[in-house]
């Protein structure tokens, strides 16, 4: 673990390897401030177009709730839309 001290400007310097990287920057109730590092291959869930699209997509599964389906009938469904 290291120390960083905080510079005038606000900012703390993570070294060049993490430049460019994204972080989720959560704070907690204790004051403590928590970076998360967000994977390249999951940054595209974070952006805003995209999180409404997934907010949607959460509340459309809460109001329509998955059902059993009878395979026979789709199936027989299947046929005749093909005949």
């Amino acid at each position: 673990m290291k120390l960083k001290l905080v510079g005038k400007s606000g900012q703390i310097s993570l070294g060049r390897a993490k430049a460019g990287a994204c972080f989720i920057v959560q704070s907690l109730p204790s004051g403590d401030i928590l970076l998360k590092l967000v994977p390249e291959n999951e940054k595209w869930l974070h952006d805003h177009d995209i999180k409404g699209k997934l907010a949607r997509a959460d509340e459309w599964m809460r109001n329509n709730l998955a059902k059993s389906t009878n395979l026979d009938e789709l199936l027989a469904q299947c046929n005749q839309s093909n005949a």
